[in-house]
């Protein structure tokens, strides 16, 4: 190898890369004009490497660790916040349900809560006894009974159907009962006996306190016309 050939494979090769036994290394040891070449340009891939050595790092870990923390807190709110707009969707549905739709329905019929007027004809019971039975079940907001005020045996619910539905079933119950009080027969002879016997018993302990017991009025005897004297 001549000092041309030298020169052109410093110009585009390593030192590093170069072994002991290599063309260009055989010729610097018979050459000192390429030697002294070899060794400047071996000092400078050596500074250079050095230099290059004490730059810091283009990404340092610490700065790579808190841009994944902060990619991964970024993700974590993000999900918070899909969740939250998901329960607020939810919960806005169910206001729209509860505020518009569902009152509308019930205001059609269709609802539980609506309100119904009945009136429920009575057999035995009269109109007071049949409101003293139903009024622990009629309880819902706007619900009433109505008593009649021209003697009829029957009684106005409103309420509820299921309040109507269990006032006419337990209504029913007591009428059906033949037991009922309202189904047993007086005697008005049994009554006028029992009657006559509290009298009694009045009068003579009366008697045994010394009590003068006030005598019956009398009716004033009835005036009889008399005939005209014949003149």
């Amino acid at each position: 190898m001549n000092c041309t050939e030298a020169l052109s494979t410093l110009s585009t090769a390593s030192l590093r890369d170069m072994t002991p036994d290599s063309p260009l290394m055989l010729h610097c040891a018979d050459c000192p004009d390429c030697a002294r070449v070899t060794t400047a340009l071996r000092e400078r891939e050596y500074e250079a490497a050095s230099v290059l050595n004490e730059l810091p790092p283009l990404s340092s870990p610490i700065a790579i660790a808190e841009q994944s923390a902060l990619i991964s807190r970024r993700r974590r709110i993000g999900n918070i916040a899909m969740l939250v707009t998901g329960i607020v969707l939810v919960l806005t549905t169910w206001g729209a349900l509860s505020l518009s739709i569902i009152p509308a329905l019930n205001r059609g019929g269709n609802g539980p809560s609506t309100l119904l007027t009945e009136t429920i004809q009575l057999s035995c019971l009269s109109p007071k006894q049949a409101g003293d039975i139903i009024s622990p079940y009629v309880r819902s907001h706007g619900s009433a009974y109505y008593l009649p005020s021209s003697g009829l045996s029957a009684i106005t619910v409103r309420g509820t159907r299921v309040e109507i539905d269990k006032s006419r079933s337990l209504l029913g119950e007591f009428e059906s009962d033949p037991n009922a009080s309202c189904r047993v027969a007086v005697d008005p002879e049994r009554l006028r006996r029992q009657i006559d016997a509290v009298q009694q018993g009045v009068r003579e302990a009366a008697h045994d306190q010394g009590v003068v017991q006030p005598k019956a009025p009398t009716a004033p005897p009835t005036e009889v016309p008399r005939e005209p004297k014949a003149k």
